[in-house]
């Protein structure tokens, strides 16, 4: 189907600038990808037969792209359970339900497409059975939703009780030991062979224009040595396919890079040839200058999540100074939003307005402007997930990914400057609500906020059936062993976070 989308207002390309908006323009799209911007009556009239989507009023602009998320149909909130500290939530989340992969990934489709993001990064945790199914039926559900799709399965070998979690076993007491023993003392190397085959499988099933199948070890500080640099070996074989890994996520993180390395786990990780520009490091908070420059000068990506740090207690990441030293700092949502709905025009908000204090310098500390936020969610992140130079932008040639966002209340209630830049008006102004309709591969997956492929009732009223049964016997025993086990894994971290800080941003002073 030949599309012709319109708008009062384009923004064709979010690395252009000023120089990437367009009035009264719109976007063909032929074959899923786009063929021409321009001028809409010039283009309705070389393009008679297109069906157009727009009533142009709106604002039609590259869909965003939620680089990191872990595909939760049913947020943590919703199922009861609160945000803490990662290393409390940990173990407190044990009782996360257990939704069939299909209902989740239909949840997650819609909240995105009503968000604004027309493509997801759907990282999967491997500690669970049945990874490649739910892989499957997971990535299945996306593609008949219509939402783009990275997947990545992700797995530890390492770590999963507690940082350095062999020592950690010795401090408990015996009947506590024999509970927590299978959680460290496990055949490791089949965990790690299994990942790999759940890996090519989906690689030789799925990988296509429409879904990237891509490598998630799942933290830098869960794998051993030898498993990244496999990953690293397989992922440059493939022709460099993305890599991507939860790192520097908290301040315990932090130490235990410096107590087992003594050195950053950045620097760890580039010793092991990890730091390369198909490598994303998600969260990436507490990065020393450092590692920092090390980044920028390898070309390596970070996942920024604003609402997530804030959330989980994380700390705010030296986003400013990442960006001005030119590392590639993309979008994460990490089912955490700030209003709770994986809604990423939101999220861009939160990048802009978090980040405008890096410093009290009248001249030298130019914030983010919303060009530069635009970017993060859109080409930035493309990279990220395996799309770069293929989504992020309505050019010529590109995925045709678009969004039709309603302007009458960000333009017209009550009014505004006809002076006022679109694109400062639009992170000013907009959140996920203002999206009407969502364009992906030139297919219409929602018009009106309306899905055409998804029967939300439908899934609405299994999720609620679904987690009305709550979790099994097996599943709660362990969530109450690890509460047994809890308070003397947060007795192994005491003094862990007792480092000197020389924190980026400088908001206030107790003295």
């Amino acid at each position: 189907m030949d599309i012709l989308a319109r708008g009062k207002y384009v923004i064709a390309d979010p690395e252009a600038g000023k120089d990437g908006i367009l009035t009264d323009s719109a976007v063909y799209c032929s074959e899923g990808r786009v063929v021409e911007t321009g001028d809409y009556e010039a283009l309705r009239a070389h393009y008679p037969d297109a069906i157009v989507k727009g009533n142009g009023k709106q604002l039609l602009m590259p869909g965003i792209i939620n680089g990191h998320s872990h595909g939760m149909g049913l947020t943590r909130p919703q199922q009861g359970l609160s945000y803490d500290f990662l290393e409390n939530t940990l173990y407190d989340w044990a009782v996360n339900l257990p939704l069939n992969p299909e209902i989740s990934a239909a949840l997650c489709t819609m909240r995105h497409l009503r968000g604004g993001c027309t493509t997801i990064h759907h990282m999967n945790f491997g500690e669970t059975s049945n990874i490649l199914e739910s892989a499957v039926q997971s990535i299945e559900t996306y593609r008949n939703a219509g939402i783009r799709c990275t997947y990545s399965p992700g797995v530890r070998d390492i770590n999963i009780l507690a940082l350095d979690d062999t020592e950690f076993i010795k401090t408990l007491p015996r009947e506590l030991q024999d509970i927590a023993r299978p959680m460290v003392c496990y055949d490791k190397e089949a965990v790690v062979n299994d990942f790999f085959e759940i890996f090519e499988e989906c690689y030789r099933r799925y990988n296509d224009d429409m879904t990237r199948i891509v490598f998630s070890p799942s933290w830098a500080h869960g794998c051993t040595d030898d498993f990244l640099q496999r990953v690293k070996d397989r992922a440059d074989g493939l022709g460099k396919v993305p890599v991507h890994i939860h790192t520097l996520q908290t301040p315990i993180q932090r130490s235990f890079g410096l107590r087992k390395y003594g050195k950053s786990l950045v620097a760890h990780l580039d010793d092991i040839g990890l730091i390369d520009d198909n490598v994303t490091l998600g969260h990436a908070v507490y990065l020393s200058e450092s590692d920092i420059e090390l980044l920028a000068a390898r070309g390596v990506s970070v996942t920024h999540h604003p609402s997530c740090n804030f959330a989980m207690r994380n700390g705010l990441a030296p986003v400013y100074y990442m960006y001005k030293a030119g590392v590639n700092v993309a979008l994460g949502i990490d089912d955490k939003g700030i209003n709770d709905d994986d809604d990423g025009i939101m999220e861009l908000k939160m990048i802009h307005l978090l980040h405008r204090v890096s410093g009290f310098d009248l001249i030298n500390t130019p914030a983010l402007d919303a060009y530069d936020v635009l970017k993060i969610g859109t080409v930035n992140t493309a990279r990220v997930c395996g799309f770069n130079g293929e989504t992020g932008a309505l050019k010529p040639g590109m995925m045709a990914d678009a969004i039709l966002v309603d302007c009458e209340e960000m333009f017209e209630t009550p009014w505004i400057s006809p002076d006022a830049d679109i694109a400062e008006v639009f992170i000013h102004r907009a959140t996920g609500r203002h999206v009407n309709t969502a364009i992906v591969g030139g297919r219409v997956v929602m018009e009106d906020r309306r899905f055409p492929y998804i029967d939300e009732e439908t899934v609405y009223k299994e999720a609620r059936k679904e987690a009305s049964r709550g979790i099994g016997s097996t599943q709660r025993i362990h969530a109450e062993n690890l509460q047994k086990i809890k308070p003397f894994y947060q007795k192994w971290y005491d003094g862990w976070t007792d480092l000197e800080y020389n924190p980026f941003y400088i908001l206030n002073s107790r003295t």
